[in-house]
């Protein structure tokens, strides 16, 4: 029975990560008919099933109730804690689910498990500002682990939280190299390398950001192209550029006459993405909104030119068009820092 229960459920999870959600359905239909539906494995596959699909709330309800039943499936620790983790509201939570899988007696002490719960415990310690137990964690890992590309991931977050910039860029550099074709380690790098004041070299990093991106983005379109025919070249309609500009105007009337007066001159477009000469001027493009122009360096002030609102990730941050005047709040915040080089006081925007 385990055995043929193991081949149906691993053909499950498998079908999850191939983005083949009817196998993954059947295999849990399948399941189900040999032990139940409350079974720890029935379980834990449909809450993957659910977070598939984007259903957060229902994943993480599976998955507390497989991690409940106390059996010794790391694997289902691990995952409950990662969705807790990713898209939880309580830190606490995620936590105590990994603390519980360390605590196991039934893991053996030498399971990579435990030093994958360690690097995902680290994370969390880290999300929560205890920089100096996420180190002690990582510490604890075993030599094999030090090289995964998550762990050199962590460690420089880890090292650039601590103020050591030089050694988080060496160990981000090491994660790229480690999985190249992974954006977000690019991503890390990119910020790490403008924390340590290399803009050159963090555009370097956000270019591959940008290429890597949109083949994903692609390949996703693809896929889909069944259902909606979505074209990712197509040019957005003069009436949906205008609509998002009425938008973001309506917002900037919120902000206070001191930071306007900084960005009020600038006219405002929308874009699908930025370009790789926005990039390479210091835009992030993983940011809605893009201020184009010269950036503040030492005694020169900003000479800000454009701001552009980045649509296809405008979309990707929202559930509904009610969100996007919180979405541009938070990118007009981030881009006085970034291209002002000062917060100016701007929380008061989202009074």
């Amino acid at each position: 029975m385990d055995q043929a229960l193991d081949k149906v459920i691993q053909g499950g999870l498998d079908a999850i990560e191939a983005g083949d959600l009817q196998t993954a359905l059947d295999a849990v239909d399948e399941a189900a008919k040999q032990v139940g539906e409350n079974h720890v494995r029935v379980l834990h596959l449909n809450g993957m099933i659910a977070w598939s699909e984007g259903r957060v709330d229902n994943a993480a309800g599976y998955l507390m109730q497989a991690v409940d039943l106390g059996e010794a499936y790391p694997e289902v620790y691990l995952d409950c804690a990662e969705c807790l983790f990713i898209h939880g509201d309580d830190l606490d939570e995620a936590e105590a689910v990994v603390r519980a899988l360390l605590e196991h007696e039934s893991i053996a002490a030498d399971d990579p498990a435990r030093d994958e719960a360690k690097l995902l415990l680290a994370q969390i310690r880290l999300d929560d500002d205890d920089t100096e137990e996420a180190l002690e964690l990582l510490g604890q890992v075993q030599a094999k682990m030090k090289v995964h590309p998550a762990y050199l991931s962590t460690y420089g977050a880890v090292m650039m939280a601590l103020g050591r910039n030089d050694e988080a860029v060496k160990s981000l550099e090491a994660a790229v190299l480690a999985a190249p074709e992974d954006p977000d380690f690019h991503y890390q790098l990119g910020l790490t390398r403008e924390a340590a004041g290399d803009r050159e070299g963090s555009a370097e990093a956000m270019l591959h950001v940008l290429e890597l991106d949109a083949a994903i983005s692609k390949a996703d379109a693809a896929a889909d192209a069944d259902e909606d025919g979505e074209d990712l070249d197509e040019e957005l309609s003069d009436e949906a550029k205008a609509e998002l500009i009425r938008t973001f105007e309506e917002v900037l009337e919120e902000i206070p006459d001191p930071v306007l007066k900084r960005i009020a001159h600038a006219p405002v477009s929308v874009q699908r993405r930025a370009t790789p000469e926005q990039v390479r001027g210091g835009v992030n493009p993983r940011s809605a909104v893009a201020f184009v122009g010269a950036p503040k360096t030492g005694d020169a002030a900003g000479d800000l030119q454009q701001i552009v609102i980045i649509h296809d990730l405008l979309l990707a941050m929202i559930d509904d068009d009610e969100e996007i005047p919180e979405v541009f709040v938070v990118g007009i915040i981030d881009e006085l820092r970034r291209f002002f080089d000062e917060s100016m006081g701007v929380v008061s925007v989202e009074d």
